[in-house]
């Protein structure tokens, strides 16, 4: 039986910029959400999927942020494990760059 994930909701704790980043997020290298502008404190109801998790362990999600000034800012992965599933709502943390962000996503079997 096989997994899928659905992304609900992402939450600015503290921005990688001064002021609002231009952040997205991807999943296994494919945008699920953004690029947006994102301050402290945002919530932003992404609610994306569901998408089927594969069988080779690569099920990557990332979060980013864009910058004129530098390379793109990569505030963190996180790897989506089917091992959660049908344990409601998962949390994912990002905290690259001296930034904080969290995910909230689940984890179902395929007849979801």
């Amino acid at each position: 039986m096989g997994h899928q994930v659905k992304f609900y909701q992402l939450r600015c704790i503290e921005t990688e910029d001064s002021g609002e980043d231009e952040t997205w997020v991807d999943f296994r290298g494919g945008r699920v959400w953004g690029r947006g502008d994102v301050s402290k404190g945002d919530v932003i109801n992404v609610n994306n999927g569901p998408f089927t998790l594969s069988n080779s362990g690569a099920d990557v999600v990332s979060v980013w942020e864009h910058d004129t000034l530098d390379p793109n800012d990569h505030l963190g992965d996180f790897h989506i494990s089917p091992a959660v599933s049908g344990r409601g709502e998962q949390v994912a943390v990002f905290r690259g760059d001296d930034a904080h962000y969290t995910l909230t996503y689940e984890v179902r079997p395929d007849n979801w």
